[in-house]
């Protein structure tokens, strides 16, 4: 038996570097801060010293002998003169000053203290900054630090040696105390002795076109230190005074905290002479553009290639037409065995295309393929070779468009090689990339590998990616041409030759034997032998039988994408090949019959009768006059009042109801009008495109245009235009669009217009880094959740999450089937995925404009963002009260709410003002208000005397409130009046507006302002019931489950309110991610993610330098359990095919090759201990 080599990174540690370990670390002590000689050849000692690593062609390293590939970079150290501060230490550093005692250098804290609080957190507070030691009574000075990195004890200023000295006398046991391993961290290494040198690697210098070479940012400011540091060590030996030492001392200071970090604030950043900031250590690691995302977890690569996509509905569905030129540009490595030897011969020998370039032998060494080289590679290749052939037909590519918001946006396609120099695609494929064919760009990978060909074909192919993992419906489907091509040959009759002969063009293998046939007969051709039943777009019956349509139309419900519900029968009955074969077959059928029968639309298809006409003028003339009357009643004070609005929120309210109406009105008045045989119709029943708005407005009436949810109100002072006159509530006046795009909008229409157009372009702009942050957020939290073997739902440290997925363990993407999802499914980024992608379509600023019914909400992308973060307090705080048995009627509800409905002192006086000569504040009642609270002032002013903030000193006159503020001064009696305004009088803490709705036969109380605590104490509650939309407030009063049940409820909520299909599964699996460990969590940097026991995973998503500091003083090891952090290191992932970890056999040359070892690195190594705990 073969012994097993592991070639696998199996976990990596973080550890502050003690200035023993930098000493044996250093290659070379950099003493000079010169770079070349007059040679242009490295200086021993400096900062590209050849010990140091090779950059140059040709140039050997000092320290291993390998080559510019081959040598990796060794460390050097920097002497300093005097100790320095690591700058993203000075925290810790701080804290040690503060917690520990100066004296005996024990934590300052209490025995029974320490008993007392287990929680490290709570130790270190209560140790800071005592006056005094509880162990040796000495009394502690108090340490201020003047950021970034001064120390001062009263006015003495504290140097880096006193600290570094203090910080070294502090024992291991002591260190532990603060919950901190001394084996990986001692307070004393963030005071720097010694200073590491990068490798030359990491900061290699380039050559200009001037031939000057350019150096890297690091090495200028090493050279920076290197000065600084010479200039101490000289006024040191030669006894310069304190004051030139310190100074020359801070420069130093300053020189290596902008060395690791150029941002920091207070401190001017280092420049070059053009004025452009460094990129220092942080800069180039953190963000966006630094190391971690931009070059480990994402990464370039080769055998790619661009360019513009272009319909092609001859290519199979899973085929991608590729030009010449890509073609011959592209390589794939395909290994050589006695299948296949005689035809990469051929390739080889080939001058055109398809030919090779290159040959990799089984030592792992590449031949470029010359005509010269031609024979005598012919004679050498044999089974074990690679060959780098050229891209050809049948070969295997990952097709993607950007964004890749979901799996479906990069899938596997077989490549046909095409003339032109456009990607062909076919266009049923083309709905789960979100791609046109206006111009829209796309990307092919070409897998280089056996294993990635392989995954390629059977877990990517377009054919097995047919339905979605969303929501169980059809990614595929006809689309515009095809399905208006199915519809019409559907209601048309044809000749048995025409038939045939397009059957034959569609690539039909059948032939029809019937003289004349309907259209339903010719699409029967292409289904299976089935019966399904179903409803048309127009909600007629469509029913197939033995394989023959009987009655109905093919429209969009038939074939069409996401609601082509006969694909999912046919896929559940007869297999995914014959599904695809139907779906080709019936858009090859739908595409040639409209081809040959024509399709076209004209500008008078668009306009509709004088009938319609006529009818939308009288539609218009009793809106205005409907308009009218409810301005008439608002300025006669007879507007039924909307509860919870005021009277203006309520005219506008009604306003709008009315005038969104005159749409719907003269569109069922379109409908009715626009003949079947109209171009625009056949589109619309169809399903293909288009909608009775449209033709609405094209050649009707726009209609109100709607700004926030309201009438737009905004421009100048009391009206909208200068033209109009000042508190003119007219339609017109408040965007109302009375004219047709047919007939051309006035001004001022297309003004109003216009500001609505802007407002969706902002809308769209904003959403957009919103929803990709939200995206992200999830990716992140949720990529190590998969099902394992047990059928549980896991984290990547083992944690369950579910015990089965989404409680029945059913695949979403195979619900049709009633199939069990595979283990290693990666369901949580499945989830975030099917969260991310819909959320790009939210809209950002939903106002809901519920009207009579329900309060208003915060809704939209906003609302499941909130949710998603787990907020302390939603942004609009609600609750459904339930009532009891006994007490569920119209009466006891509205009593309930007026008990509840908090009321304050604002709330029920008409003006409050400052009586100064007096020194009294005087609030004049207002008795309507009072008596719609059901109180009196007595009863007023009696609560207010009990409130301690006015020591009883409240009095009435007449209908006055007289609050007495004789001992108070001006200032104070300011305060006071906006106290008072502000106190509670009755009702429930934070419950702003009742309102009582009936919803089938219960009464329901809905409340703007949550306090469940409080509510549940009343008696005419239903506890089983009432709830909040607080997940916080619900998870403290009745539980986490609760708790869970609420954020399901919450997002669906959402997901119902934009009209959005998401699986019922995956907001179960956010929010058991969420409720997991007993409390809510939010998904952030805060919540679930600072749970993830990675630190790279951590480090990826935020705050990289933040995660690294603080891996070094606990906790430093990271398993490499998930998904970003083997992406990192470019291992397998323990999701999906990663999850079996296979062994791979190793054959042939190679295991009698010994592997190579860097001598340095062992010996680096040798001492080096596994300190973490496992």
């Amino acid at each position: 038996m073969h012994k097993i080599i592991k070639k696998k990174v199996e976990s990596l540690q973080f550890t502050l570097l003690s200035p023993d370990e930098i000493k044996k670390m250093s290659k070379a002590k950099i003493i000079t801060p010169e770079l070349y000689d007059v040679d242009g050849y490295p200086v021993d000692g400096g900062l590209m010293d050849l010990r140091l690593g090779a950059i140059d062609p040709g140039v050997r390293c000092r320290t291993c002998g390998g080559r510019l590939k081959e040598c990796l970079g060794h460390p050097g150290s920097i002497e300093l003169a005097r100790p320095v501060f690591h700058i993203k230490y000075i925290p810790v550093v701080e804290l040690f000053l503060r917690c520990y005692c100066s004296e005996c250098n024990k934590l300052m804290i209490k025995e029974k203290d320490m008993i007392k609080y287990k929680n490290v957190k709570d130790r270190l507070k209560r140790a800071k900054d005592a006056k005094k030691c509880p162990h040796c009574g000495v009394e502690q000075e108090k340490i201020k630090l003047h950021k970034p990195t001064t120390f001062k004890i009263g006015k003495k200023r504290l140097f880096a040696g006193e600290i570094r000295d203090r910080l070294s006398k502090i024992s291991d046991n002591e260190i532990k105390l603060a919950g901190m391993d001394p084996n990986i961290f001692r307070p004393e290494w963030s005071v720097l002795t010694l200073l590491l040198v990068p490798p030359v690697t990491v900061r290699p210098s380039i050559t200009l076109e001037s031939g000057e070479r350019s150096e890297d940012d690091l090495t200028h400011k090493l050279s920076d230190i290197i000065r600084s540091n010479q200039r101490l060590w000289e006024n040191l030996n030669a006894g310069a005074p304190e004051v030139i030492i310190e100074d020359l001392w801070d420069l130093m200071q300053y020189h290596v905290t902008t060395f690791f970090d150029n941002s920091i604030s207070k401190i001017p950043p280092a420049r070059h002479r053009s004025g452009q900031p460094l990129k220092t250590i942080t800069e180039r690691i953190k963000g966006k553009e630094g190391r971690i995302r931009h070059n480990l977890a994402g990464k370039r690569v080769n055998f790619s290639s661009r360019t513009v996509i272009s319909p092609d509905p001859s290519l199979k569905i899973n085929e991608v037409g590729v030009p010449y030129e890509i073609a011959e540009f592209l390589t794939v490595n395909e290994k050589v065995n006695s299948y296949n030897i005689e035809k990469l011969k051929k390739i080889i020998i080939s001058e055109n295309y398809p030919s090779a370039n290159y040959i990799i032998r089984p030592d792992g060494r590449r031949k470029r393929i010359t005509k010269d080289l031609k024979a005598e590679i012919l004679e050498e290749l044999k089974t074990g070779y690679v060959v780098e052939r050229q891209l050809i037909d049948g070969d295997v590519v990952l097709f993607n468009r950007h964004p890749s918001l979901h799996k479906a946006s990069l899938m596997a396609h077989f490549v046909k090689v095409l003339p032109y120099k456009t990607f062909r695609v076919h266009p049923a494929t083309v709905p789960p990339y979100n791609a046109d064919f206006d111009g829209d760009e796309m990307n092919i990978h070409v897998p280089q590998t056996e294993e990635a060909r392989a995954e390629a074909k059977i877990l990517m192919d377009v054919n097995k990616n047919l339905m979605s993992c969303k929501d169980n419906s059809n990614l595929l489907g006809n689309i515009v041409d095809a399905i208006t091509g199915n519809y019409l040959l559907s209601k048309n009759k044809l000749r048995k030759i025409d038939a045939n002969h397009l059957l034959f063009k569609s690539g039909i293998e059948k032939e029809l034997n019937k003289n004349n046939l309907s259209g339903n007969e010719v699409i029967s051709a292409i289904i299976p032998k089935m019966d399904y039943k179903s409803k048309t777009k127009e909600g007629s019956n469509f029913s197939i039988k033995n394989g023959n349509i009987e009655e109905g139309n093919v429209d969009e419900r038939v074939f069409g994408v996401e609601v082509g519900d006969l694909l999912k029968q046919i896929d559940k009955e007869f297999g995914r090949e014959e599904t695809i074969k139907v779906l080709e077959n019936s858009f090859a059928l739908g595409t040639n019959y409209l081809s040959e029968h024509g399709f076209t639309i004209s500008v008078d298809d668009l306009n509709v009768s004088d009938k319609v006409k006529k009818g939308t003028k009288d539609i218009l003339e009793e809106a205005e006059n409907e308009t009218e009357k409810i301005i008439q009643n608002y300025y006669n004070k007879k507007l039924e009042i909307i509860p919870g609005k005021t009277d203006e929120e309520t005219r506008e309210i009604k306003i709008l109801q009315t005038l969104n109406g005159i749409r719907t009105k003269v569109g069922k008045i379109v409908g009715k009008e626009v003949y079947k045989t109209n171009p625009i119709s056949i589109m619309m029943d169809s399903g293909s495109g288009g909608s009775v708005l449209n033709i609405t407005q094209m050649a009707c009436c726009v209609g109100q245009q709607a700004l926030w949810a309201k009438r737009i109100s905004i421009g100048y002072n009391n009206r909208t235009l200068s033209f109009f006159k000042e508190h003119d509530l007219s339609p017109k006046s408040k965007g109302f669009i009375y004219s047709s795009f047919l007939d051309g909008l006035k001004p001022y229409e297309f003004f109003f217009g216009a500001i609505t157009g802007r407002d969706a372009l902002m809308d769209t702009a904003l959403r957009t880094p919103r929803s990709g942050y939200l995206y992200r957020r999830l990716a992140n939290a949720l990529q190590d959740i998969r099902v394992e073997y047990d059928k549980t739902v896991r984290d990547g440290s083992g944690r369950i999450i579910q015990f089965r997925y989404g409680e029945d363990g059913k695949d979403v993407s195979k619900l049709h089937e009633d199939k069990d999802v595979s283990p290693g499914e990666a369901i949580g980024i499945i989830t975030a995925q099917s969260f991310g992608e819909p959320s790009t379509q939210m809209a950002l600023n939903v106002f809901h404009f519920a009207g009579v019914a329900e309060m208003q909400v915060t809704s939209g992308l906003p609302r499941l963002i909130e949710i998603f973060d787990a907020r302390k307090t939603p942004s609009t705080p609600e609750m459904e009260i339930h009532l009891n048995k006994q007490h569920n009627n119209e009466k006891d509800a509205k009593i309930l709410a007026e008990k509840i409905k908090e009321v304050k002192l604002k709330d029920i006086i008409k003006e409050i003002k400052i009586n100064f000569s007096e020194k009294k504040i005087e609030a004049q009642a207002d008795n309507e208000a009072i008596k719609r609270v059901h109180s009196t002032l007595e009863t007023i002013v009696k609560r207010l005397n009990e409130n301690t903030k006015f020591d009883g000193k409240i009095k009435v006159s007449g209908n006055t409130i007289i609050f007495d503020g004789k001992d108070l001064d001006f200032k104070e009696i300011y305060k006071l009046k906006e106290r008072a305004k502000e106190t509670q009088i009755s009702g429930i803490k934070g419950i702003t507006q009742i309102l009582v709705v009936k919803r089938d036969e219960n009464y329901i109380i809905l409340t703007a302002g949550t306090n469940l605590e409080e509510i549940v104490k009343f008696k005419e509650v239903n506890l089983s019931k009432t709830i909040s939309n607080d997940i916080h407030e619900v998870a403290n009063v009745f539980g986490i489950e609760v708790a869970r049940a609420v954020i399901i409820r919450e997002i669906n909520k959402v997901l119902n309110s934009q009209g959005l299909d998401i699986d019922l599964r995956h907001s179960k699996l956010i929010s058991d991610a969420m409720t997991s460990e007993g409390s809510v969590k939010g998904i952030t940097r805060m919540g679930i993610i600072s749970q993830k026991s990675s630190i790279l995973a951590r480090a990826s998503f935020e705050t990289p330098i933040k995660q690294f500091v603080n891996a070094t003083l606990k906790d430093n090891k990271d398993e490499l359990d998930s998904v970003i952090e083997n992406i990192i290191l470019n291992q397998p992932v323990p999701v999906g095919t990663g999850l079996p970890g296979l062994m791979v056999e190793v054959a042939g040359p190679l295991t009698d090759q010994k592997p190579k070892s860097d001598k340095s690195v062992a010996r680096l190594t040798k001492n080096t201990k596994d300190v973490s705990h496992k």
